[in-house]
């Protein structure tokens, strides 16, 4: 395949599933593929799961691996909010409900992006509400709160 450049290329391989449907897969897109039904978790929900998996009554001890050692060191390093704080800003999105995807959600949570720039730097599928309109406006309200949240406990 020749490009605009005269420079050759493959052609795109399209991945299919065990079923030949072409599945995309593409972030930017908002397409998760086979993940799209799944939870989107902050790192404080992990070690929040990790945590009371491990405190359950009746439930067989972890594993006692590197793998699972590794998981619980990160999570608990990189987990950057407490767990109300986590639902305070889970709070905070659901009085907009349809506004941002789920994954959107968790990344914003984590990352804390400052202003939309930003924002749209780290999470390029938000490039939708960078028109100067009602919507940026309203995203970047709740850029502002989750950092109020993050830094304050609640919304200043």
């Amino acid at each position: 395949m020749v490009d605009e450049g005269g420079s050759t290329r493959a052609p795109p391989i399209p991945v299919r599933s065990r079923r030949n449907i072409v599945v995309e897969e593409d972030a930017t897109k908002l397409q998760f593929g086979d993940l799209a039904d799944g939870e989107a978790l902050t790192l404080t929900d992990v070690n929040t799961l990790l945590e009371a998996a491990r405190k359950a009554p009746d439930v067989p001890p972890p594993p006692d691996n590197k793998v699972y050692k590794s998981t619980i060191e990160y999570v608990s390093t990189f987990s950057n909010a407490t767990p109300d704080a986590v639902e305070s800003m889970r709070q905070a999105f659901a009085a907009h409900p349809g506004f941002l995807n789920k994954f959107e959600i968790a990344q914003i949570m984590y990352l804390r992006p400052e202003r939309i720039e930003v924002a749209i730097a780290l999470i390029p599928s938000l490039e939708r509400y960078s028109q100067g309109d009602a919507k940026e406006t309203l995203l970047q309200q709740l850029l502002d709160d989750v950092r109020n949240i993050s830094r304050y406990g609640s919304m200043a």
